[in-house]
């Protein structure tokens, strides 16, 4: 029996308990209803009328001398946010008809998880007109102010907030539209010749808090209801659907107010918001509405057909490999006029820039392949990134390194042709950084904005590609299910990822690792750059170092990397070895005939470059020339890319490099050619004003001219056949400009046919838009002053943007040099160049050998006319920089620094000066040590 109440009457235990309970429902409903009634409140509130200036306030915008949570770049862990109640109103003042600002309202649901005084949302460039605080209990504001340095509305009340309790936070703000691309924008477009505008929305990585205060990091997930005002003209759209229509009624007409579903939980970032003109096309896969949304003009012309055909297979493939269904009803995709970020994955409401989307039927399929990617990278995205989002922004990898792999697997749907064994490709991975970073060194949204980087894409695909080499790809995609369907609606650090990659490997036997797979691709994606393997032959040892120039070895870090070896000898395949040491003997690799030759990196199992003995070496050189094919296509554009890099680097002399490439005028491969002609382009312009030049441009026409002549059969001859998916027409543009360059007569008489039946009826351009550059060129070269003044009377008819840009670098192709310096005096004069072009000008005649010495002089002669137009489209250093490149000695750089010093005074001239001096004192190094090699190697190799 308890003790009686000192107040006079008894309580019993049961008795307790009941009022216990009542109270704590009453407290229950009591909360329920306030926040209900905040709600209630947020619903029926609709924007503050707007007034015809943006909303202004006095509140201080910098911290009042005082530490606190404002002076952290990262948001204190006190509250978590629930959900996001928007409202958006695009709208002009002062009576114009073109928006240029947008008026808010936001209600944010948090939940007190840590005791605080003190409220962050980040604002950026907002204006605010009233912030309160809605619950039970709601506290009092002390004082409401904007941290600017880190993008904070700051809060600060006179209790604090309960732990376990939610709160409303409410705004009314304005903010301004953007000119670019950036937080909510709106950007200009023509259809059938009435110009029109679309507002759209761009939120990654830290734009969201430009169009609403929010927690605007990652793993502050939420659910958004989103509601739109716009003309009733306009169609609003937003990463849900719509579900209801109403009209708001105001002096100056009416409006429409579109509402959104609920959203699921997700960041942000993804937060997508479009109001537009335009039209649809649709399909539907799985259950899910895709639309496809473009300028009508663009929709009528069939432009939207390629995207909507392959959106739905390459969707149906996600689904079925992630095993994780797509969890919205819709999939809307659109096409900007403008649009930096290219494409942006926004949870059911992707943006595309329009030249990336949209495709005329007849385009090429290149041009197509390329949309494909792209699509497949964005709707890769919807499980990595939006259902499984990095925790911050230093893992970012694991949204675009893991998309960027899945583009090519979920091109290959309708592209077979897409391998993703052709990503392995190491020219870009030169002092690669690690593809994470400390959490503490990615703060700002400077360093956030750095992290979408080649390194975080490219390099972090390869590590994905090196998983999947050595787990299988089925176990691959055994581990990024589990890590899926795990994460869902969170976030994930890198370790996660390995942790489930792990798992897929315990879950068997048939895989054996040599070490857990944490352990082995950190060694990949947590190191700077990428290893060197060396082979040596004769005695079977093997090393792996930093792939770094010879000179620099004493700087060589302590790196290990545990590299899968994947090889073969004599043709045949080797069973695969792990180098996890410095240096270890593999017997097998011993070659004891002039016949054997052993290959590392089959079919590129990692990113590392391999050098060999100088026998191995010629060993390999011999059977590309004997039989090409016993070498793997991908291996053949590496080891020459290899060769040419160690040549570069100082690891191997210049000759093995050369070597690997007398057998090219028996390839065939496009591959090849891609990763092989940026490096013979890159010797001829160093050998130019050489001894050795003659014989290299012989050499290098003897490679080329019989892949082109191959080129030319496919097409059957015809420059309209080669929309086909034997020809990559990058890579035949890149062929035709050389070999015209090469003074091919072949080529040089096509170009001059197809310029001369132009120029019998200029308003009929038969020639293909991607080989217009090429034809021109060719034409102009081998023409006279007639074709030269029919493409200059062209060009100022302005018939296109990318006609303009051929035509320009097209006149700068003439061997003339009266008719070039004439061409620099136009320059000089906006009734014949407009002034945007000006300086392109210059700079296209400065590429060639004749060109660079009368753009030189043309400067120096006439610095006056280039002081007067300085602020006007001209880049005068770039023109410098790219004349620099035809110096041949130093008096030439001499004569550079005395005129910069002595009249271009009042410019930054330091930094092209060192760079310059720099850039031409290694050029004539590697002149002077390789120039008497290539001379004395072509001689004996060319008959």
């Amino acid at each position: 029996m308890r003790p009686t109440s000192t107040s006079g009457f008894y309580l019993s235990r049961k008795t307790v308990v009941i009022c216990s309970f009542l109270v704590l429902v009453l407290l229950v409903v009591c909360t329920v209803l306030a926040i209900l009634y905040g709600k209630l409140i947020a619903e029926k509130t609709g924007i503050c009328s707007p007034t015809l200036e943006p909303h202004s306030t006095d509140w201080e915008t910098a911290a009042p001398g005082r530490q606190g949570p404002w002076n952290n770049s990262r948001l204190p862990n006190s509250l978590i946010a629930r959900n996001y109640q928007l409202e958006l109103w695009p709208r002009s003042l002062s009576g114009l008809e073109r928006p240029s600002h947008f008026f808010g309202q936001v209600n944010v649901t948090v939940t007190c998880i840590k005791e605080t005084e003190v409220i962050l949302l980040h604002s950026h460039g907002l204006l605010y007109t009233g912030v309160t605080i809605v619950s039970l209990i709601p506290p009092d504001i002390r004082c409401t102010w904007l941290a600017v340095e880190n993008d904070y509305l700051v809060i600060e009340l006179n209790e604090k907030l309960i732990t376990g309790a939610d709160y409303i936070i409410q705004a009314n703000y304005s903010g301004k539209l953007e000119e670019y691309s950036t937080g909510l924008f709106i950007s200009n477009y023509t259809e059938w010749g009435v110009n029109k505008t679309v507002i759209a929305s761009q939120m990654e990585p830290v734009y969201a808090r430009s169009v609403f205060p929010c927690f605007d990091e990652p793993v502050m997930k939420a659910t958004f209801d989103i509601r739109l005002v716009h003309r009733p003209q306009f169609v609003a759209l937003s990463n849900m659907p719509a579900i209801h229509f109403s009209e708001r009624l105001e002096k100056n007409g009416a409006w429409k107010v579109t509402t959104f579903n609920t959203s699921v939980k997700m960041s942000t970032y993804l937060v997508a918001l479009v109001i537009s003109d335009y039209g649809c096309v649709n399909t539907t896969s799985n259950g899910v509405e895709i639309r496809v949304w473009a300028d009508k003009e663009a929709i009528s012309n069939g432009e939207a057909q390629y995207a909507i055909n392959v959106l739905g297979p390459i969707f149906s493939f996600f689904e079925e490999y992630f095993n994780v269904s797509y969890p919205l009803s819709k999939l809307d995709v659109i096409a900007l006029p403008e649009f930096e970020a290219n494409a942006m994955e926004n949870w059911g409401l992707l943006t595309f820039r329009k030249d990336i989307l949209l495709h005329h039927p007849k385009e090429f399929t290149e041009d197509m392949f390329e949309t494909s990617l792209v699509i497949a990278h964005e709707l890769a995205h919807q499980w990595f990134g939006n259902l499984v989002t990095m925790y911050w922004w230093n893992d970012l990898w694991l949204n675009e390194g893991l998309a960027r792999y899945f583009e090519f697997i979920g091109a290959s749907v309708v592209f077979p042709s897409a391998t993703i064994d052709n990503i392995i490709l190491t020219e870009e991975f030169i002092h690669m950084s690690p593809v994470a970073e400390k959490e503490d060194n990615v703060r700002t949204p400077n360093e956030i904005n750095l992290m979408f980087s080649g390194v975080t894409y490219n390099k972090g695909a390869n590590v994905i590609a090196i998983a999947a080499r050595i787990m299988t790809k089925e176990l691959l995609a055994k581990g990024l299910r589990s890590y899926l369907k795990t994460f869902s609606y969170s976030n994930t650090v890198t370790d996660d990822m390995w942790n489930h990659l792990q798992m897929a490997v315990d879950s068997q036997d048939a895989i054996k690792l040599p070490a857990s797979v944490k352990s082995i691709l950190e060694t990949w994606a947590k190191q700077k750059g990428f290893p060197l393997i060396t082979v040596n032959t004769t005695s079977g040892i093997i090393t792996q170092e930093d792939n770094i120039e010879k000179e620099m070895e004493n700087n060589m870090s302590n790196n290990l990397w545990s590299i899968p070896v994947f090889w073969m000898k004599n043709g045949s395949n080797q069973p695969v070895f792990w180098l996890v040491e410095k240096i270890k003997t593999i017997p097998e690799v011993k070659c004891t005939t002039d016949e054997e030759w052993v290959l590392l990196n089959f079919n590129i199992s990692a990113f590392y470059r391999v050098n060999y003995d100088d026998s191995n070496w010629h060993r390999l050189s011999l059977q590309l020339n004997n039989d090409p094919s016993a070498i793997p296509v991908i291996n053949r554009a590496q080891m020459i890319s290899d060769a040419f890099h160690l040549a570069r680097v100082g690891h191997v002399d210049i000759e093995i490099a050369l070597e690997m490439t007398v057998y090219l005028a028996k390839e065939k491969e496009n591959l090849v050619w891609l990763s092989t002609m940026e490096h013979l382009k890159r010797i001829e312009s160093m050998l130019t004003a050489t001894s050795s030049y003659g014989l290299y441009k012989k050499f290098f026409f003897d490679r080329v001219v019989p892949f082109y002549h191959y080129q030319m059969k496919l097409i059957n001859h015809d420059f309209n056949n080669t929309n086909n998916d034997e020809i990559n027409i990058s890579l035949f543009v890149l062929t035709l400009e050389t070999v015209c360059q090469l003074n091919l007569k072949d080529c040089l008489d096509r170009a001059t046919s197809l310029f001369m039946q132009f120029m019998s009826n200029p308003a009929v351009n038969t020639i293909p838009h991607r080989l217009r550059k090429v034809i021109y060129c060719g034409a102009i070269k081998a023409g006279t002053i007639i074709e030269w003044d029919f493409a200059f009377s062209i060009y100022q008819m302005h018939t296109s943007i990318s006609d303009d840009q051929d035509l320009l670098r097209a006149m700068a192709c003439t061997t003339d040099p009266w008719m070039l310096t004439r061409y620099l005096h136009y320059a000089m004069d906006e009734s014949k160049i407009l002034k945007v072009h000006s300086w392109g000008v210059f700079e296209h005649v400065a590429k060639y050998p004749i060109g660079w010495i009368l753009v030189w002089n043309f400067i120096r002669a006439n610095w006056k006319m280039f002081e007067t137009r300085k602020a006007e489209y001209f880049d005068w250093q770039y023109i410098l920089w790219t004349m620099i490149e035809g110096f041949t000695s130093n008096f030439q750089i001499k004569e550079l620094e005395l005129f910069l010093n002595s009249t271009a005074q009042g410019y930054e001239v330091s930094a092209l000066l060192e760079q310059s001096n720099e850039d031409f004192e290694n050029k004539l190094k590697w002149q002077e040590k390789n120039n008497p090699k290539i001379y004395n190697w072509l001689s004996r190799n060319i008959g």
